[in-house]
């Protein structure tokens, strides 16, 4: 038989947090198996102090390890509130560090930046290196996305059971990644479980935001922890104490009520029992007082006091020293702040751990002592002094400064949380060196919020010091560093005030370089934020200012950001004209950057404006100089940027040959914002000149990162781009729900509200704004509803012709205006557009404007003036549109040429015609409109052609193959639809599709004939 003590150990560790937990863990097992088979995702555990999270997660750790996972477990402190990921820090760099240096390069895959980033304190001899150079709205987004990829890798490696507890005491950093990872590793073979304490209260805001947002869309689950019932009171009672029954039920009453059902409750307070001989062994059995007489503890606080006061004097300051420290805690770091010598500092760690106050853990050379559970150390805490919580900051700080030496500075947020915590923010130098320090190295990691925190501490701290004591320059940089963190953190206003200020510092400094800098940074962001023309001021007087600096890269660049701003006014011609006034200044600065920089930015200028052909030469010189330079970010914008222009021109050849090379300089730089910026190109052009399968698979593999790091930007763009070919696929329910999301993401609405009230959105704003309106319209005309799609058509030329864009009217919105004219027969509307668009594309020398323009004038002419002589002028266009080529919009003519030659009785040129156009709708998979051919050829008297085409299943689209790998498993059409979450309809409806393309009538069929096709893999997608 036991003693009371080995129970009391046991019980603790082992049969009591399982009690009353049964539905809680199998939940969790539940998720394990999943993660195990792929299906991972996130469960979120919420409770009481001492509910039973951290008991219940080391069941589920036990079980994972023997599955074989990878585990990784952290925590959050409350003294670590303010460090950035610091929870996620704690859970990985353990394990991350333990993997083999060779492993580790190849998870990572060029990202130890990243890695070292988030892990902060891993050592990666990698991240020695420079960082690549990437823009400051990019850094963000590589981050999280390159730490999501390696998480990912990991996983495929090795299924990963990932445990965060104490989230209430997060960083909301870390908050922050914790959303991304949850999205990002959702089906991964990884099971993400985050725990918190609530006690009745609200979580803070940063932890409520991520659980709602999370759980709404569906990639995260909630248990919330209830309490122990008087039964599962009884049943611990009788496993440790076999008592009689007479005793065992009015003691399980009065532990529960007590206890309110709390686990940890219970725990001390038999613990209280035992140890004060109120239940007590007689060598044979247990035996209780009587349970009338016994007195308990009121609250689970007044029980873990009670144990602190078992212990003497010397350990309890230990343990207020170790609270303190809030972490877990060396032995040395612990030893320096209690400030004992080795004999006592020993004693007193011993009756800490015999009374199970404090842990020791023993995972490397030096022993770490941790707290047995976060109640004991709030219990501390409450206990202190206000002053001696001061002062044993204010140690930990001293012990921590000392330990580090000459690499203090390096562990700056560490001792900075030391130090805003002793309240040291009035006066001291020091102060202000750790936690200035402290801040910006949040900012470099873009945690934004703690950012905000720590330099608004500083500048409170730099404030107070005499001006004596102040560095003037060191000023002005903490101001232009807060400005940043209130920049990101969406505070516009208290950004432009700290600018101010230190503009009128630099003033006062007589720093000429200074002060050009950053009114350059003042105009462009009240340029942006609603006051352009105040914006324009500032950027002449940062202009002027460099210029007496004899600064010639400000001075360049500022002009650069002018034009960027004149351009977003719409103001093209004074945009143009103040980037060609400064070129000369690039060019005899001799500087190849700079000058690659303003070549680049007319090119954009006069690709959306015209002539394509100067356009053209500035992209050439951009791409010359920024070889010269050897700065592969630039290189990347010219190649982007050609590519974007040759694009819109239709010259295919072109566009490969830049988007080939842009797509090699993005994953050189493993900038997830520039994979996805060609993507962008390579989906937009494949749906133009007919490579929709590419298109598709492309498209398909970018959303998700689109949705992942650019959902107000590159994502409705790309929603626009697949949804126009998955209408014209018949895919129609994803095809409209894309551009439906497209418009709503795009804001339209918003933007249209704020461009009647005079202010200036964003660029990238404007642009998704006519392309949600070019969706709009096609998805209109899609549903025959003309004056709809010309009225949407008409609204977003609008906006193009406000801002000068005039390659968005000539490239989608006026074709479109033209065919929904042509439907109503509004023939004076297709007259003064296709006069205008013939103008417009010969200014810019686009192929495929004047290709449109020239078929709208033949089909008015032809059904306006009932004409048929005109209908060669319309196959001629047809002829246009197929050389660049835009094969599916020359079929779609042919189609109309053909029907009209039809009603002329020139039937074999109509069958001619027609045959050609079904032929192109075969190969693309345009289901759609080869519907509607088919039938006109019925009409036309031509025997039906095969539907089946020689590309197999490419012809199939991604959703498609999916429906057809699960046919072959012999799923039903309910399983399917459960599988890919669509209704059992929508599978119907593709098998039908599936049929007519590959002609074929059964199930069976289907999945024989797709056997046959090299490639075909019948092991259905997870998604």
């Amino acid at each position: 038989m036991h003693d009371s003590r080995d129970r009391l150990a046991f019980t603790e560790q082992t049969e009591l947090p399982l009690v009353g937990r049964v539905a809680d863990l199998g939940a969790l097992r539940i998720g394990l198996d999943d993660a195990l088979e792929g299906r991972g995702g996130t469960i979120i555990l919420s409770g009481e102090g001492g509910i039973g999270k951290t008991r219940l997660v080391q069941t589920i750790v036990r079980d994972a390890l023997q599955q074989q996972m990878m585990v990784a477990v952290g925590a959050a402190y409350a003294i670590e509130a303010g460090m950035p990921y610091g929870m996620i820090a704690d859970a990985l760099v353990p394990a991350v560090h333990n993997l083999p240096s060779s492993t580790l390069a190849v998870l990572a895959r060029g990202a130890e930046h990243e890695l070292a980033t988030i892990l902060h304190g891993l050592s990666l001899a990698e991240t020695k290196g420079a960082m690549p150079l990437v823009a400051e709205s990019d850094r963000k987004a590589r981050l999280f996305w390159q730490f999501a990829q390696f998480l990912g890798r990991m996983c495929e490696k090795q299924p990963l059971l990932l445990v965060l507890e104490n989230a209430h005491w997060s960083d909301p950093s870390s908050m922050e990644l914790v959303h991304f990872l949850a999205r990002q590793l959702h089906g991964a073979r990884c099971l993400l479980i985050v725990t918190y304490a609530d006690d009745e209260q609200e979580p803070p805001p940063h932890l409520a935001r991520t659980e709602r947002s999370l759980v709404s869309r569906g990639d995260a689950s909630v248990r919330k922890l209830r309490g122990i019932t008087r039964h599962d009171v009884a049943d611990v009672l009788h496993r440790l104490f076999a008592l009689p029954g007479e005793a065992l039920a009015p003691l399980a009453d009065r532990l529960h009520d007590r206890a309110r059902g709390n686990p940890l409750f219970v725990d001390q307070l038999i613990r209280h029992l035992v140890e004060s001989s109120q239940l007590s062994y007689d060598g044979q059995r247990w035996v209780l007082a009587n349970v009338d007489d016994i007195g308990l503890p009121a609250s689970i606080r007044d029980a873990l006091r009670a144990r602190l006061v078992e212990v003497d004097p010397t350990a309890r300051r230990l343990a207020e020293a170790a609270a303190v420290i809030g972490t877990r805690t060396s032995l040395t770091l612990l030893q320096g702040v209690g400030r004992l010598d080795a004999s006592a500092f020993a004693d007193a760690i011993d009756a800490l751990c015999a009374k199970r106050i404090l842990r020791e853990l023993r995972e490397g050379a030096v022993p770490q002592y941790e707290f047995v559970h976060p109640l004991m150390q709030l219990t501390v805490l409450d206990s202190i002094t206000a002053a001696r919580r001061r002062a044993l900051h204010h140690t930990t700080a001293e012990v921590m400064e000392r330990s580090y030496g000459t690499g203090a500075l390096a562990h700056a947020p560490e001792i900075a949380a030391h130090l805003v915590a002793g309240h040291a923010l009035e006066g001291d130098p020091r102060a202000l060196r750790f936690v200035a320090a402290a801040g910006r190295d949040a900012l470099e990691r873009h945690a934004d919020a703690e950012a905000l925190q720590l330099l608004r501490d500083a500048l409170a701290i730099a404030d107070s010091l005499a001006p004596g004591d102040r560095d003037d320059a060191t000023y002005r940089s903490l101001l232009e560093d807060l400005a940043r963190a209130r920049q990101r953190c969406g505070d516009r206003d208290g950004a432009l005030a700290l600018l101010h200020r230190a503009i009128s510092l630099a003033t006062e400094q007589g720093d000429l370089t200074a002060r050009a800098r950053l009114l350059r940074r003042l105009g462009l962001s009240l340029g942006f934020s609603g006051n352009p023309e105040l914006g324009l001021t500032h950027l002449d007087d940062a202009e002027a200012t460099a210029r007496a600096a004899e600064r010639r890269d400000l001075v360049v660049r500022t002009r650069v950001a002018k034009g960027i701003l004149l351009q977003s006014l719409g103001r093209s011609d004074e945009a143009k004209a103040a980037i060609e006034e400064v070129l000369p200044v690039a060019q005899e600065s001799g500087d190849r950057r700079l000058q690659a920089q303003a070549h680049r930015a007319l090119m954009q200028l006069y690709g959306f404006t015209g002539p394509i052909d100067v356009a053209r030469e500035h992209g050439k010189a951009a791409l010359r100089f920024a070889q010269d330079s050897e700065e592969r970010v630039i290189q990347w914008w010219a190649h982007w940027g050609m590519a974007v222009l040759e694009g819109l021109g239709g010259n295919a050849e072109s566009v490969a040959h830049h988007q080939q090379h842009a797509d090699a300089i993005a994953t050189e730089l493993r900038s997830p914002m520039h994979q996805l910026l060609v993507a962008e190109i390579a989906v937009e052009y494949a749906s133009g000149v007919g490579e929709w399968n590419e298109g598709l698979r492309r498209a398909e593999r970018s959303i998700p990162l689109a949705r992942a790091i650019a959902p107000a930007t590159v994502l409705p763009r790309m929603l626009v781009w697949t949804g126009l070919v998955l209408i014209e696929r018949d895919e129609v329910e994803r095809g409209h729900q894309f551009l439906e999301e497209a418009w709503e993401l795009s804001r339209a609405e918003e933007v249209q509200a704020s461009l009647d009230r005079g202010e200036t959105p964003a660029a990238a704003e404007v642009h998704n704004v006519i392309l949600a309106h070019t969706g709009m319209a096609a998805l209109a005309l899609s549903r025959e509803e003309w004056r709809r799609a010309l009225d949407f058509g008409r609204q977003g030329l609008a906006i193009a012709d406000r801002f000068g864009y005039v390659v968005w009217a000539i490239h989608r919105l006026m074709p479109l205006i033209l065919e929904a004219g042509l439907w109503l027969q509004e023939f004076e509307v297709v007259r003064e557009v296709a006069s205008r668009f013939r103008e417009q594309s010969t200014l810019m020398g686009h192929r495929l404007g004047l290709a449109w323009a020239n078929a709208a004038d033949a089909l008015r002419v032809r059904l306006e003036d009932r004409r048929p002589e005109f209908i060669p002028p319309v196959l001629a266009a047809a002829d246009q549109l197929d050389a660049i080529p835009f094969p599916f919009h020359a079929a779609r003519l042919r189609r109309r040429a053909a029907q009209l030659m039809a009603v002329d009785g020139e039937l074999d040129g109509a069958r001619r015609e027609i045959r050609r156009a079904h032929d192109v709708f075969v190969r693309l998979g345009a289901e759609r409109q080869l519907r509607g051919t088919r039938s006109d050829m019925r009409t036309m008297g031509i025997r039906l052609p095969a539907r089946r085409t020689t590309d197999g299943a490419h012809s199939l689209t991604g959703r498609e193959l999916d429906i057809a790998r699960l046919v072959a498993l012999r799923k039903t059409n309910k399983e399917i639809a459960v599988h890919l979450d669509i209704s059992a309809r929508t599978v119907s409806t593709h098998l039908s599709n599936m049929f007519g393309k590959l002609d074929v009538d059964s199930r069976g069929a289907l999945v024989d004939l797709l056997r046959s096709f090299p490639g075909f893999v019948e092991a259905p997608t997870t998604r």
